[in-house]
């Protein structure tokens, strides 16, 4: 609903397609000419064109969103797909509106009327402050009570967003809610299939992991879900100690000049080994290699002053966390929310609770972090605190190891149970409407859309 919202509060938008799809004679007349017809239902040509240009925007947002790039929306190519999309589209709410009225789930409750008016307000409410913050004047914005109401009213009927189209698109996903349920209702997945499914999975993953555990912990690490575990993971938890907030600025300050100096001294290099370049050239480039040696010595030393020094600021904090867990043990876990400042250790975190998965040679983490959690001999021992490319002190702990083989069958059972219902209802679904469409015998007339 918020995207239908969104979309219609955009639809001005729609005057960047205006040279698009159909070609006019008698605007008026043609704009009536019969498109699609099934029973007493027809679609015209202007509903069609309307549908096209929507579909179009769509296409120009979701490229610019997700690609990044802008599409040509008067190209006759991307024109006739979104053609194809929207009379799509269009027949298959034909179909369902039909279909629903003929199961009589278009009959709706006062309760589910009642929710349809207050999900159509809110999508009111959110186009209202979308005209607020990107379509009104800064004067109008300045503007209060019934000034500014007004000021945004006049938008909306300039957009054409009405209360009563939101009312209708939310009684539609009620209905079609019902529609759905309706056609997988007998939907089920067998034991069998689940797992077959789950032996499927432990197959691929120990063929892809088996002997790639760096991978695994990678996979591990970011939330995925896994069939198949090799040798040689272990779990660790952390306590970060990051650098104050002045000494990380002056780190990375210093770690710019480092950069600067490095390039300066890789483009006088690069001149210098032109076989192409003159001689006064090169003598020049020899002199300015020289200086920017010179800046990338002091700038080094910079950085290692800077480095050490906010080192020096954080030891008493992490000493102060060693000894803590050296009299009491069992206060890692309070430690672990007052002190750390690692957000993938606190409470919620996708590896709070088990830990970080790490390996031996995995890549993925700071070098340093991995061998000192491999460096650990025993479950439950803490590292001392180790230096670390994330600008501070890691202290680690070492809680347990993930047993080489197959995921515990029972522990994922319902998990793949829950996917493989949903894309089976999906499918039938899908299937299920293609089958409506088909028997529904529209007629359409494509034709004059070219004309």
């Amino acid at each position: 609903m918020k995207k239908k919202a969104l979309l219609a509060v955009l639809l001005a938008m729609t005057l960047l397609l205006s040279s698009c799809a159909l070609i006019v004679k008698d605007k008026e007349v043609d704009a009536k000419t019969v498109i699609l017809k099934m029973g007493d239902k027809e679609i015209t040509k202007a509903e069609v064109q309307k549908a096209v240009d929507d579909k179009l925007y769509e296409m120009y947002q979701t490229y610019k969103s997700y690609y990044g790039t802008e599409i040509d929306t008067t190209s006759p190519e991307v024109i006739a797909e979104a053609q194809s999309q929207a009379i799509k589209a269009l027949k298959q709410d034909m179909v369902l509106r039909a279909k629903a009225a003929e199961l009589g789930f278009d009959q709706l409750t006062e309760e589910e009327i009642a929710k349809a008016k207050e999900e159509a307000q809110s999508d009111l409410e959110f186009a209202k402050s979308m005209i607020q913050s990107s379509y009104l004047t800064e004067e109008q914005k300045a503007l209060e009570g019934e000034e500014l109401e007004k000021a945004i009213q006049e938008k909306l009927d300039e957009f054409g967003v009405k209360i009563e189209d939101y009312e209708k698109a939310a009684v539609d996903t009620i209905v079609d809610d019902k529609l759905r349920e309706y056609a997988i209702k007998d939907v089920t997945v067998s034991d069998d299939q689940v797992k077959a499914d789950y032996d499927s999975k432990v197959a691929a993953d120990e063929e892809q992991y088996k002997e790639n555990a760096s991978s695994w912990a990678s996979s591990a690490n970011n939330g995925t879900t896994l069939y198949y575990t090799p040798a040689g993971i272990r779990r660790v938890k952390q306590i970060l100690i990051k650098f104050k907030a002045d000494d990380q600025t002056a780190v990375s300050d210093a770690s710019s000049q480092v950069t600067a100096a490095t390039n300066k001294v890789n483009a006088a290099q690069q001149i210098i080994d032109d076989e192409a370049a003159s001689e006064e050239d090169k003598t020049k480039a020899q002199e300015d290699l020289t200086a920017a040696q010179t800046e990338l010595e002091a700038a080094n030393k910079a950085l290692t002053d800077a480095t050490d020094a906010a080192y020096a600021n954080i030891e008493a904090d992490a000493d102060a966390v060693l000894e803590q867990l050296k009299a009491d043990p069992d206060s890692w876990d309070k430690l672990v929310e007052e002190k750390n400042e690692d957000p993938g250790m606190k409470a919620g975190a996708t590896n709070a609770e088990k830990g970080y998965a790490v390996c031996e040679g995995m890549t993925s983490f700071d070098s340093a972090f991995v061998e000192a959690a491999m460096a650990l001999k025993n479950v439950g021992d803490v590292s001392d605190k180790t230096r670390g490319a994330s600008g501070g002190y890691y202290i680690i702990k070492y809680v347990g190891d993930d047993t080489e083989g197959p995921v515990d069958y029972d522990s994922v059972k319902e998990k793949i149970h829950s996917t493989l219902l949903t894309s089976l209802q999906n499918e039938t679904y899908t299937a299920t409407v293609e089958q409506w469409v088909e028997a529904a015998g529209i007629k359409e007339d494509l034709n004059a859309l070219k004309d």
